[in-house]
């Protein structure tokens, strides 16, 4: 396991989690977002961030691509709890903490 190719990829993730978040939601606060360029333009660089980000966790978790898989889904998971009460207010409930817990569980067994 490469610890550096690991945290490359979970920035890399993280930076292409917070374009898609706006990508998917924006919408619902500007309606006109989706029939802009805006988000198309948006999602090239966030597939070209992810498949960097894939290329660094593939290597860092030393060929599993399970692990990398749960590294994308966990960023996504942590950008939305941070994004969701910004943007729309949703509050930060216990069970929310409870997902975001055991999505960095898994996170954890990965690299264990």
């Amino acid at each position: 396991m490469n610890l550096t190719k690991i945290l490359i990829a979970t920035f890399l993730f993280l930076l292409g989690s917070f374009g898609h978040w706006y990508i998917m939601y924006w919408q619902f606060k500007s309606p006109k977002w989706i029939s802009s360029i805006y988000p198309y333009l948006l999602a090239i660089a966030c597939t070209w961030l992810w498949i960097k980000a894939s290329e660094y966790g593939v290597k860092g978790f030393n060929g599993s691509m399970w692990s990398n898989r749960f590294l994308f889904f966990v960023t996504g998971v942590f950008v939305g709890s941070f994004l969701y009460p910004i943007h729309f207010g949703q509050t930060f409930t216990l069970k929310v903490a409870i997902q975001l817990l055991l999505a960095l569980a898994i996170i954890v067994v990965s690299i264990l």
